[in-house]
């Protein structure tokens, strides 16, 4: 400003004060800005200096030992019968008589009548072929007495020693013996054929299904389907990893590792006893398990008496709980240890650690295993929400399991 102006000029003039003041304002929010900026970063040196301190997860860990369990296969099977045959009438004719019992349900005892086919054409055949047998009969002692007639004769005509077979009538002998024998065979293939007008159970016998009235003309067709009752096989699928823990006749041991067969009936359960029989050919080509035979002796309970209850049918869905070996260097836990199947988290040096193990067989609320585990392990019990292996725990030992 020169020293001739005038200072009232200056209040005069606004846009020269206007522009002052934005300098002003400018400058000072520069100020401010390296100020929060410095702030900032100072703050975030000293939040990457602070480590967070790691939080611990309390779980309760049980702490395991090797032992010796009695394997326990559990699994599901089907009903079967191991006896099932059609009838089918070995002679043709008409049905006289069927037995009230021949309904399906109905059980016969081994020998017990069926029904009967008429059997008066049968009769006549077994009466012409017994007369036909005594008529033979006759013959060949005529021809015996004829026989000693020409040895005398030929002792008469001063001939010596045997005389010839056909002088001594040999042939004629052997003639009559095969005519008596074919009359034999004749007379007892009629009377096979008479016996077989009556139809008869082959076993002990419950009745699936049948077709047979009074009056009807049977022949080559069945007319009922019967099943024995003696015993029935129950088809159990079973994984292969547990045929080693039981025996099967044929495979591992002479007799069969004990089997109990349950079915639900609403709120009854039946139960039988049975034994392992056999190891079917193949596996499954859907679940590539193994199906086991097992043997159900007196499946409806008919051992009982008069009331025997409730009977286990053929094709019957059933739950199958067979006890097999025992077997050493077991592990059990608890079922909740057990994670998807297939394996356990431990408490190793408290960071958490994931085992996968062999699962053996199920018993009750615990598990045996086989494999995976070692002596001495802290396996947890606790539900983890988000298990990540490495992360820190804090076990607290609940109680000690060994192999049963």
């Amino acid at each position: 400003m020169n020293a001739n102006d005038n200072p009232a000029d200056l209040d005069s003039n606004p846009v020269g004060t206007s522009r002052l003041m934005q300098l002003g304002i400018g400058v000072l929010v520069l100020i401010l800005g390296v100020g929060v900026t410095a702030g900032m970063v100072a703050s975030r040196s000293a939040e990457e200096q602070t480590v967070p301190e790691e939080q611990s997860t309390l779980v309760e860990v049980i702490a395991v030992s090797l032992g010796e369990a009695t394997a326990r296969v559990e699994s599901t099977g089907v009903v079967a019968a191991a006896q099932e045959v059609s009838m089918v009438p070995q002679v043709s004719g008409a049905l006289t008589m069927v037995s009230d019992q021949l309904l399906p349900g109905g059980r016969f005892a081994k020998g017990a009548l069926l029904a009967r086919i008429d059997s008066r054409d049968y009769q006549l055949a077994a009466d012409q072929e017994r007369e036909r047998l005594q008529q033979a009969e006759v013959s060949l002692a005529l021809e015996q007495g004829r026989q000693e007639t020409a040895r005398r004769e030929w002792v008469l005509l001063g001939n010596e020693g045997e005389p010839p077979d056909l002088a001594a009538r040999k042939p004629q002998l052997r003639s009559a013996e095969l005519a008596l024998e074919t009359a034999r065979s004749g007379l007892k293939r009629a009377e096979l054929a008479l016996s077989r007008t009556a139809i008869r159970a082959p076993f002990n016998a419950m009745v699936l299904n049948e077709s047979a009235d009074i009056g009807q003309v049977v022949g080559a067709a069945p007319i009922a389907t019967l099943v024995g009752t003696d015993r029935f096989w129950v088809n159990v699928s079973v994984p292969v990893e547990q045929l080693s823990a039981l025996d099967i006749p044929g495979v591992r041991g002479e007799r069969g590792s004990k089997a109990a067969i349950i079915q639900q009936l609403g709120v009854e359960q039946l139960t039988r006893s049975g034994e392992v029989l056999r190891l079917a050919g193949q596996l499954d080509p859907q679940s590539r398990t193994a199906t086991l035979i097992v043997a159900v002796d007196d499946p409806l309970n008919l051992q009982a008496g008069t009331n025997p209850g409730l009977p286990m049918l053929p094709g019957a869905f059933v739950d199958v709980v067979i006890e097999g070996r025992a077997m050493p260097q077991t592990i059990t836990v608890p079922r909740v240890a057990l994670q998807d199947g297939d394996h356990v988290w431990v408490s190793q040096d408290g960071r958490l650690a994931r085992r996968d193990v062999t699962v053996g067989w199920r018993n009750g609320d615990s598990i045996v295993l086989t494999g995976g585990l070692e002596a001495g392990e802290q396996v947890i019990t606790t539900s983890l929400s988000f298990p990540i292996e490495g992360m820190s725990v804090q076990p607290q030992t609940r109680a000690v399991v060994k192999g049963e």
